[in-house]
């Protein structure tokens, strides 16, 4: 697998063997304190930590997607879709599209029946992945609250035209998702459940195509770590500072004396050259 990265293979695959095994000793201590054994293995995101240097100018409220090569969803995705009103018109796109959808709600519907905290942090844990119709992603942040935000369930955009809207979700599915806005980006770019090849193959193209969607591109990326929700942050590259020219506090006392005796100089040249510096002949008056 070649590198389209300044990350050598090798130092990714390192951090991702050592963080599987992280996980792998958190869960087992977990499980033994708890004296139970999980009959399913926990899922999680591995995420990718970019941090910048300069922040973007404006923040954007619709993510970027980026290609990954392998889908972070799949078939089996219990997917919640929020809509314009009324919701039955797009449940009966869905159906005749035969896309699996676990749930519509209508602004209307999200508006009355999600008010309550309890209530949104509810729905944020019943789906796997939450889409919208990208003609009212600026009304959601209100609608949905905090809950979404900090786990970074945010919905993400479709267009629901009945022509469009299969191959909307299933783009949505495959792709990574990028959203800019401060100095630190996470974007969720493998599993824990994937081969360590397989992780290692979706931080190195993942990044590579999430990059070129950053302003300044890797002239802007000061360090890249990757993680679980709940793990420590390994780092897989960190730029070094650029040298700082050293300055000479005598040659600067120097340079700073040579300004403000040039700068003396041009004062004088202006005084003398100032017309009001000489003063006027008298013209006689005839008699």
């Amino acid at each position: 697998m070649a590198s389209k990265i300044p990350i050598e293979i090798p130092q990714i695959e390192k951090a991702v063997n050592a963080l599987l095994k992280h996980t792998a000793l958190k869960k087992q201590q977990e499980n033994d304190k708890k004296g139970t054994k999980s009959l399913f293995e926990e899922d999680d995101f591995v995420l990718a930590v970019i941090s910048l240097k300069t922040v973007p100018d404006k923040a954007k409220v619709k993510p970027t997607p980026f290609a990954l090569p392998h889908p972070l969803f799949g078939d089996n995705t219990e997917i919640c879709v929020f809509t314009k009103d009324p919701q039955s018109e797009y449940k009966k796109i869905f159906e005749e599209k035969e896309v699996k959808v676990g749930k519509v709600i209508g602004v209307s519907k999200l508006r009355a029946n999600y008010k309550p905290f309890e209530a949104k942090r509810q729905l944020c844990n019943s789906y796997d992945l939450f889409l919208a119709d990208d003609r009212i992603l600026p009304l959601l942040p209100k609608l949905l609250g905090k809950a979404f935000f900090k786990k970074k369930r945010q919905p993400i955009p479709i267009s629901v035209d009945a022509k469009r809207v299969a191959n909307e979700i299933k783009n949505a599915l495959s792709s990574g998702y990028l959203y800019l806005g401060g100095s630190c980006i996470v974007v969720k770019i493998a599993r824990s459940k994937f081969s360590p090849k397989q992780i290692t193959e979706n931080i190195a193209e993942g990044l590579a195509n999430c990059v070129e969607k950053i302003p300044k591109k890797w002239n802007n990326i000061q360090s890249v770590h990757i993680k679980t929700s709940d793990s420590v942050a390994l780092p897989i590259y960190n730029k070094l500072p650029e040298p700082v020219m050293r300055i000479d506090a005598k040659e600067q006392h120097k340079v700073i004396e040579e300004e403000l005796e040039e700068v003396t100089e041009n004062n004088k040249r202006k005084k003398v050259a100032s017309p009001a510096a000489t003063t006027p002949k008298k013209t006689k008056k005839n008699k």
